[in-house]
């Protein structure tokens, strides 16, 4: 465990210095960041003009969820998408060889060595925001609503990349899908809207998206007080059975992986 943090640290400052050596770059990330979130935020706003509750979520709750996807999605861009983006990348133009040589578990080496500093902009937007509604909506947070929120964040974040993980597997199989990738950020988007809204879709939609709708929605209800041990039950084997199958699909799929020198 402590070859890894040791990785890790050096990993974090090789990724600093590669974000101030291109400080422009940095700078127009930053602004585009800024942009999908606010635009979140608006489409909330466009959608509660005319109605006060939408599948029984009110106005503040929906712009409450809007702001912990924003604190979500800034974390998981930062640490964990951009490294499947690499993933694919790497499969297509067959350089996945250098990964699977180093030293470390196959799959934590592909899922720590990139990070995104710049998307952590959206998760200081969605923290400034929630605080600000919580005002507003004279909600009170505890210890204990703080840590179940963060611990519910935390196995959100494995449940998504859990979903992410299969799908790159693919390209192991067809490099010729690397473009997969932009329908797992699409698909990603589902997770912005409660789980409610999803109830009157036919069940096979709503059993595909089901770990999608689940992600924000639980750590949003525990900030609102709205905990619901069903569904913090339902979010846990959900993570165990999504956690489980990504291994599984991974370690499958590197069975069939022919190298680039073979």
């Amino acid at each position: 465990m402590k070859k890894y943090f040791s990785v890790y640290r050096r990993l974090c400052i090789a990724n600093w210095n590669v974000l101030m050596a291109y400080r422009a770059d940095v700078f127009m990330q930053i602004v585009s960041s800024l942009a999908f979130s606010v635009n979140h935020v608006f489409i909330i706003l466009l959608l509660t003009v005319k109605v006060p509750s939408v599948y029984g979520w009110s106005r503040g709750e929906l712009l409450l969820l809007a702001g912990v996807y924003n604190m979500f999605i800034g974390i998981y861009h930062a640490f964990i998408s951009r490294n499947l983006n690499h993933i694919a990348d790497e499969i297509y133009f067959g350089r996945l060889d250098y990964v699977l040589l180093k030293p470390i578990d196959s799959q934590l080496s592909t899922t720590i060595w990139k990070i995104n500093y710049a998307s952590l902009i959206r998760f200081v937007f969605g923290a400034g925001l929630s605080f600000y509604l919580l005002h507003d909506m004279s909600v009170s947070l505890t210890v204990s609503s703080v840590v179940l929120f963060f611990l519910f964040i935390l196995l959100g974040m494995f449940l998504l990349y859990s979903f992410w993980l299969p799908f790159i597997s693919l390209i192991i199989f067809n490099p010729r899908l690397s473009n997969i990738i932009m329908l797992l950020y699409q698909l990603t988007n589902v997770s912005r809207y409660p789980k409610e809204m999803y109830a009157r879709l036919p069940v096979y939609m709503v059993a595909v998206l089901l770990p999608l709708t689940l992600i924000i929605t639980m750590p949003t209800k525990v900030l609102v007080q709205k905990f619901s041990y069903s569904l913090a039950s339902e979010l846990v084997i959900v993570c165990l059975v999504m956690g489980l199958f990504a291994r599984f699909t991974w370690k499958f799929a590197l069975r069939h992986y022919t190298s680039a020198s073979s």
